[in-house]
């Protein structure tokens, strides 16, 4: 059964258009970090080149969370609006469905995130001359796409309506941001701001002082908590409610 399921999802991911234009959109929209960069900040050296790029890391990570959760979502709803989810539930039993769609949305959004390293880390190389690729910083933007795209299929999956979930699920990334403007105790427990200090980016360049962070472990264990709290109440909702 879940060889099935695999092999059917895996054909469907090889020509996934959704994937290709969240991936183009993650990438265009992280070349932008390079407009606010001065020109002759490319003669400066390179640790100081190093230090200055340093909080673009958090920007980009956050463009990657939000892009990797709409993928999450509107890949769902796509599928679901157009008749391929119930056209697979003919032939596989529900609980393999889903958790195929549960890798897979993982995986599409480490993608998704890795095209918005790229451009933003070729932007900045053209901008500002060579800096030091960080694998640390690329495995942890990996990781938090991935999380961002279970997030955001677990959205999809509750909602449901597909216009309305492509809505909801960035916006329930980026709303830390708004809502570390007026108070950053509170959105730390958010699920973007959890994600990026469980996966020890620096929350600094997003307006949360040091002193207000929750620390590594409390942001894993909220982190934790919001994806798997996702991923039960998309398991629920996929198990017992009409998909037609």
């Amino acid at each position: 059964m879940i060889g099935r399921a695999v092999r059917a999802h895996a054909r469907g991911f090889a020509g996934d258009v959704v994937l290709f234009w969240v991936a183009m959109a993650g990438f265009v929209l992280s070349l932008s970090v390079a407009t606010n960069i001065p020109p002759e900040l490319a003669e400066a050296p390179t640790d100081v080149r190093a230090a200055f790029a340093a909080p673009y890391e958090a920007v980009l990570a956050t463009y990657a969370a939000v892009l990797a959760a709409a993928y999450g979502s509107f890949r769902y709803t796509v599928d679901r609006r157009d008749g391929v989810v119930a056209q697979r539930l003919m032939l596989q039993p529900r609980w393999a469905t889903l958790l195929v769609r549960v890798v897979s949305s993982g995986i599409g959004g480490a993608i998704v995130a890795l095209a918005g390293a790229v451009g933003g880390h070729t932007a900045l190389t053209v901008v500002m001359g060579g800096l030091p690729l960080e694998w640390a910083s690329v495995g942890s933007t990996l990781s938090l796409g991935a999380l961002a795209g279970l997030w955001g299929m677990g959205v999809g999956v509750v909602v449901q309506t597909h216009l309305v979930a492509l809505f909801v699920a960035p916006m329930s990334m980026s709303v830390a941001v708004l809502v570390a403007i007026f108070w950053e105790s509170g959105a730390v427990y958010l699920p973007l701001l959890a994600m990026l200090e469980a996966l020890g980016s620096d929350v600094s360049a997003l307006g949360i002082p040091p002193n207000e962070g929750t620390g590594s472990s409390t942001a894993v264990l909220v982190t934790a908590a919001w994806v798997l709290g996702a991923l039960v109440a998309a398991g629920l909702s996929f198990m017992n409610r009409d998909v037609t």
